[in-house]
């Protein structure tokens, strides 16, 4: 009896709401027929419940697929192609027939009809994933429908478990970000020649001044003359990155875009070369394990109005990465030089910092306001020569 009522309660779950008005129709027919002895009606709801059986007829049959979702690459680049493979394989002793086979990639359904798949037999059809916007696109799961022609009946079976594809922001190359480092002997090496470190760089000529200590003796003995030891500065950097969410201090979604590109590109880099790094994103701190890692969760990052701006960046940052030696800030054109002072004063945040600001209207520009270095980035490719010109 209960084996009876499941089979009864899943046939109902696969009726469609077609189905269901159809059903409900033959039932108001057959009692105002039956009430009234109105032929016609009673004819009605016959035609009705015949149409309900035959339509079940469909759904009879039992499947037993394996399926198989190949995405190539699953890591790409905006803009970039990436297409996939959807692989079904019948395991049955006989052929299947008439599958409707529904793959949903992002928020698109792709549709495969299947007249047969032979016993044993397999099938294989491509899909292309779309790629022109910076996102996380779930591909699957895949699923096979089994259904009358009129749609009465869909009962739908899923046969395999989700993808995900990750387009990340396009980035491009950087300089080392060399300002605001700090000395540190275990840190790494620069271009700036230092009287004394770790590193040794070469001997040179003793100048009025310098350390006795640094003097090289056996190196003077041989050439007649006193030479000192000359060091390359050592030093590390602590980058913080900051990332404003809030669509309002954006222009549009397009220059969002490039504020999350610059922060990308900040970022890569900086794991580049292997400086402390810690990176916010409205009022949440990203984990920093990797170069990829980082990248795919730049891909699900999604602006939005009256999300979490520069204030609650600003203020994340100052609590867990106090001794930040580099900021960069990557913000909209909608917040201007002395908004942001504002908003860093009212938070006591008064480290050095590089605000990079996205503007499409604007050129390229830069320009230092007390503690902070402004750059107007109207081109992801402009990004590089403006750090470079408020930093030299």
């Amino acid at each position: 009896m209960r084996r009876g009522l499941v089979v009864v309660h899943r046939m109902w779950a696969s009726v469609s709401p077609l189905g269901r008005a159809i059903a409900a129709l033959a039932i108001l027919c057959w009692v105002i027929g039956a009430r009234w002895g109105w032929k016609e009606l009673l004819i009605m709801a016959s035609i009705s419940l015949a149409l309900l059986v035959i339509a079940a007829l469909f759904t009879i049959g039992r499947l037993d697929l394996e399926s198989h979702i190949g995405v190539e690459p699953s890591r790409v680049v905006v803009g970039d192609r990436a297409a996939g493979a959807l692989t079904l394989h019948n395991n049955r002793s006989r052929t299947a027939r008439s599958l409707r086979v529904e793959l949903p990639v992002g928020k698109a359904m792709a549709v495969y009809s299947v007249p047969h798949l032979p016993a044993q037999g397999e099938v294989e059809e491509l899909f292309v994933v779309p790629t022109n916007r910076r996102a996380i696109i779930p591909v699957g799961p895949v699923s096979t429908v089994q259904g009358d022609p009129l749609g009465i009946y869909r009962r739908t079976r899923v046969w395999s478990a989700r993808e995900e594809i990750y387009v990340h922001p396009i980035t491009t190359g950087l300089s080392t970000i060399a300002s605001g480092l700090i000395r540190d002997l275990e840190g790494q090496t620069t271009p700036h020649l230092s009287p004394s470190d770790i590193a040794f760089h070469t001997l040179r000529d003793y100048v009025p001044g310098d350390d006795r200590r640094h003097v090289h003796w056996k190196s003077s003995a041989k050439n007649g003359r006193l030479l000192v030891r000359q060091y390359v500065d050592t030093r590390r950097s602590h980058v913080a990155v900051l990332l404003s969410i809030d669509l309002d201090e954006y222009a549009s979604e397009d220059e969002f875009e490039l504020a999350v590109s610059c922060a990308a590109s900040v970022t890569t880099q900086s794991v580049r070369d292997e400086q402390t790094l810690s990176l916010f994103v409205g009022d949440e701190r990203f984990p920093t394990v990797n170069a990829r890692h980082m990248l795919d969760l730049f891909s699900g990052i999604e602006g939005r109005h009256g999300g979490a701006g520069i204030d609650k960046c600003l203020r994340k940052a100052r609590n867990e990465a106090p001794d930040a030696s580099v900021v960069v800030v990557c913000l909209g054109s909608k917040l201007g030089v002395a908004e942001f002072r504002r908003a860093a004063a009212r938070i006591e945040f008064n480290t050095a910092t590089l605000v990079l600001r996205a503007d499409l209207a604007s050129k390229p520009a830069y320009h230092v306001v007390g503690n902070s270095r402004f750059v107007n980035v109207p081109e992801l490719k402009m990004l590089n020569r403006g750090i470079q010109q408020v930093l030299s």
